[in-house]
């Protein structure tokens, strides 16, 4: 069974078990909330599955509600408790339904993986502080230029800076059915955190910061997405040129940023200037 249709399954069997996803709603005429919910950072990259049922039972509703510019991806489960229609959403959406139902109980569920949403008109997202991606020469002239890698290359480079660099980690949680070959690398525009007093994490950081760490080509979108779900939604992952150390070669590759929550994390500190690298 795969990680979509367990997350399919689950929704089914929620239904309203979980109050912590699921408010008391119900539908307010026009779809206008009397109350905004207001929105967190966390909610501009948590991705939820919403079930379409009742009042809420197709992507054009969910696209009028929350005033998106597409519809949401339809997503159809066959689980065991019978076949059903979900929508991928964001935190944001899911804020606006919730706000424009007061008698209605919608089911949610969290879909616990990192965020990749690759632009096509600029850098965005990218790793650094110093990177502004509203500035033209970060931003697409025509519709010819395309920025790499895209949100559906494969294969791709990824840079690993914690766990992942530990080939048998790695290959366990890809499913290889050898040890992965990973290349010593270091990217720029980064500065490690201590998140949960254990976790390394990867933030923003001045063009002038290096981070060292490893590189290894992710080959497929399903060793992606396994990778996605094992950092979780408190990752993002974001574009970055990774310097290869032994070929000495630059690639254009992604990388998983923490979602910095400063009440959270803390900055590693170190005498030594080389403590920041993850064997």
């Amino acid at each position: 069974m795969d990680l979509l249709t367990e997350l399919e399954n689950l929704a089914l069997e929620a239904e309203n078990e979980n109050e912590s996803n699921i408010l008391e709603t119900g539908l307010v005429h026009s779809h206008r909330p009397t109350t905004q919910l207001k929105a967190q950072r966390c909610d501009y990259t948590t991705t939820y599955l919403v079930k379409l049922e009742g009042p809420l039972n197709s992507p054009s509703i969910i696209q009028q509600i929350a005033g998106l510019l597409e519809r949401p991806l339809l997503k159809r489960g066959e689980g065991e408790l019978g076949d059903a229609s979900f929508c991928l959403i964001k935190g944001t959406t899911r804020l606006a339904i919730l706000s424009a139902f007061s008698n209605y109980t919608p089911t949610f569920i969290r879909v616990n993986m990192a965020d990749k949403h690759l632009s096509n008109y600029s850098i965005s997202p990218s790793l650094g502080s110093d990177i502004d991606t509203t500035l033209p020469h970060n931003r697409a002239p025509s519709t010819n230029q395309i920025f790499l890698p895209t949100q559906n290359q494969y294969p791709v480079w990824y840079f690993f800076y914690g766990t992942l660099t530990d080939a048998e980690t790695l290959a366990r949680k890809i499913c290889l059915p050898v040890l992965p070959v990973l290349q010593q690398a270091t990217v720029k525009g980064g500065k490690m955190k201590m998140w949960g007093g254990k976790y390394k994490a990867l933030i923003d950081g001045p063009s002038s910061s290096v981070v060292n760490g490893w590189a290894y080509e992710v080959n497929s979108e399903e060793e992606e997405e396994q990778l996605r779900y094992y950092e979780t939604d408190q990752y993002e992952v974001v574009r970055c040129e990774i310097h290869i150390v032994d070929s000495g070669d630059i690639v254009k590759g992604l990388t998983f940023r923490f979602i910095d929550d400063r009440s959270r994390v803390r900055e590693t500190i170190s005498a030594n200037p080389i403590a920041d690298q993850i064997e």
